[in-house]
């Protein structure tokens, strides 16, 4: 059986392309699409890819991909109209403003979605629910804060939001009140690392085990980097999470990103991205093409290779 998928990245897929600091995260974007493209037309099912992104936007050539121009006199719905129900379809979105569950639950109801379940896509957009539920099932997770104190000091971030954006550090002196539609943490200095799970229906496996690069500039916080295979030396306690997140959350499904951090030599979850995250940029140079070949084998033939995923070397990814 041959497929046919549309890869469906939001930013690139704008009619009007932002400026100023939105352009990091264009850049992120395009390249990770491209990464995402690359890999799948490798696959010797795949009959047509297609690719929807704004006109201005570098295309891919290749006789496995069909670009289609998104702009202000062609917009995505014109374009997505075109395909017949039940096409697959891949989405790479983000959570800030509930972007990503409004997505899904408009885009479920014609295609395919080679996604996580709606349900988990609500239940780990939002910081504050996703806390909630991995609590309930006494999976180790960094603690929301009701209470605030004055011995410590606080990171404040979007219940909706991707990434690091808009995560700010706060003195306790200064939280008078919690602030609207944000959730308070602690701040802990420690070692940050993130790890890809791959998910099929009957099955799981860690992909990689890497290390942030976090930077803290007036106050604010960002991520940087990532050194691809930092932390496989906790390889063995990251799949012990891994296999929890697994175990208690079914419907999950492809490329999952977990963002974790080492608080009293505990590794605790930060937040769960249940999408493609910029990892996949360095997994061939670090992980090998085998790592790839996975990733591409689930997509399309809705099949895990649990063969297992040996570090080649440590590898530097800058955003």
């Amino acid at each position: 059986m041959t497929n046919d998928i549309i890869l469906y990245e939001y930013f690139t897929a704008q009619k009007k392309l932002k400026n100023n600091e939105k352009k990091t995260i264009l850049k992120e974007a395009i390249q990770l699409s491209n990464y995402i493209a690359l890999n799948l037309i490798k696959h010797p099912k795949i009959k047509e890819l297609h690719i929807v992104r704004n006109k201005n936007i570098e295309k891919i050539f290749n006789k496995k991909i069909i670009n289609h121009e998104v702009s202000e006199h062609n917009s995505i719905k014109n374009i997505l109209n075109n395909f017949k129900p039940g096409t697959r379809l891949i989405l790479v979105a983000p959570e800030t403003q509930m972007i990503s569950i409004n997505l899904h639950n408009q885009l479920k109801k014609k295609f395919i979605l080679l996604n996580s379940s709606l349900e988990n896509i609500r239940r780990f957009s939002s910081k504050l629910k996703a806390y909630r539920n991995l609590k309930k099932k006494k999976i180790s997770v960094v603690k929301v804060e009701k209470k605030i104190d004055n011995k410590n000091i606080y990171i404040s971030k979007p219940t909706f939001g991707a990434g690091s954006l808009d995560i700010k550090i706060l003195e306790s002196k200064n939280l008078i009140m919690k602030p609207k539609n944000r959730v308070i943490q602690k701040f802990h200095p420690g070692k940050k690392g993130s790890f890809v799970m791959l998910c099929s229906e009957n099955n799981f496996q860690v992909l990689c085990c890497n290390e942030q690069i976090v930077d803290i500039n007036k106050k604010k916080i960002s991520q940087t980097g990532l050194i691809m295979g930092g932390l496989e030396s906790y390889r063995k306690e990251i799949e012990k999470i891994g296999r929890q997140i697994y175990e208690n959350f079914s419907g999950l499904f492809g490329y999952i990103g977990v963002d974790i951090l080492l608080e009293e030599n505990q590794w605790k979850i930060i937040e769960i991205n249940p999408r493609f995250t910029s990892s996949l940029i360095g997994l061939e140079e670090s992980y090998g093409i085998n790592s790839l070949q996975k990733i591409s084998k689930l997509y399309l033939e809705n099949k895990l290779n649990r063969t297992k995923n040996k570090l080649i070397k440590k590898f530097t990814v800058k955003f």
